[in-house]
């Protein structure tokens, strides 16, 4: 059982990738990768797998591109 679930614009505090500990707001969920955003407007990548080991559940089903611009 999960404590949580992740998903798009969900805060969490994670290791990227690179090791380097942030906290950021989660801006795409790709096939193993997390996509955050963190205060300072740069992008990091946090692997899925991390995220699972802590017990928190990731949104399998939100692969969607969220445009953030209308077209009016």
């Amino acid at each position: 059982m999960s404590k949580t679930l992740v998903s798009i614009g969900s805060i969490i505090e994670y290791p990227t990738v690179h090791q380097e500990k942030v906290v950021g707001r989660v801006e795409q969920i790709l096939k193993n990768t997390i996509i955050i955003r963190d205060k300072f407007k740069n992008t990091h990548l946090v692997l899925i797998k991390t995220v699972e080991k802590s017990g928190v559940s990731v949104d399998e089903e939100t692969y969607i591109y969220k445009n953030r611009y209308s077209k009016n």
